[in-house]
C-alpha cells in the first residue's frame, strides 16, 4: 500500500502543478448553492451542479451563488430538466406545444453580466436519458466559469399556458465527463 501511494504521489503533484487539479480536490473547493456531484470517468474529470426543483406550472425566479467552479477543459452545458416517461409519446410534438420558457443570466460579483440566454422550450433541444429530459439552447447554453471567480446565476421561468409534462423542473449545470 505504501509503495502504491509513493508511486501515485508524483503523478498527483505533476498534475496539480500543470493545472490539472484532480476533480475530487476541485469539487471540495466549490462553494455555493446547489448540490455538486462528481461524474468523472477514465477519460477525464467531470461534475454537475443541480439546483432545487420548482413547480412546472408556476412562474419562478431565483439567484444562486457559485464560486470555485471545477474546470474540465470545456464549458459545461446548463439545462432545464424534468422527469417524464415519454414511452409512446412523440417527443417532438410535445416539445412544439410547450409554451414554457426559461432564462439564465450569469453575473460576476460586481453585478456585470457575463452571459445570458433566453430559451423557449418549444424551440429548444431536448435530450433524454432514461426518464430525465433536459432542455437547452445548443449554441447558447454552455456557460464559462473562471477557476477562482465567484458568480451569481439568475434563473427565471415562465410556464405559459402549456408547461412541460412534469410536476417539477430544475436547473442543472452539466460538466460530466463524456465517453
Amino acid at each position: 500500500m505504501r509503495s502504491a501511494i509513493k508511486s501515485l504521489l508524483p503523478v498527483l503533484v505533476a498534475g496539480t502543478l500543470s493545472g490539472c487539479t484532480p476533480m475530487w480536490i476541485q469539487s471540495a473547493q466549490y462553494s455555493g448553492d446547489g448540490e455538486l456531484r462528481t461524474c468523472s470517468n477514465a477519460l477525464g474529470g467531470g461534475y454537475d451542479i443541480e439546483f432545487p426543483p420548482f413547480a412546472a406550472a408556476k412562474p419562478y425566479s431565483a439567484s444562486y451563488r457559485l464560486a470555485h467552479v471545477p474546470q474540465i477543459g470545456r464549458d459545461p452545458q446548463t439545462y432545464l430538466e424534468f422527469q417524464w416517461d415519454s414511452t409512446g409519446a412523440d417527443t417532438d410534438e410535445v416539445r412544439k406545444r410547450v409554451t414554457a420558457a426559461f432564462g439564465l443570466t450569469l453575473e460576476n460579483t460586481r453585478g456585470d453580466r457575463v452571459q445570458s440566454v433566453e430559451v423557449p422550450l418549444a424551440k429548444s433541444t431536448w435530450t433524454e436519458s432514461g426518464v430525465v429530459v433536459g432542455a437547452y439552447a445548443l449554441d447558447k447554453s454552455a456557460f464559462h466559469f473562471d477557476r477562482d471567480a465567484s458568480y451569481i446565476l439568475k434563473v427565471s421561468y415562465t410556464p405559459g399556458a402549456v408547461p412541460p409534462p412534469a410536476r417539477q423542473v430544475y436547473v442543472r449545470i452539466d460538466g460530466c465527463a463524456g465517453y
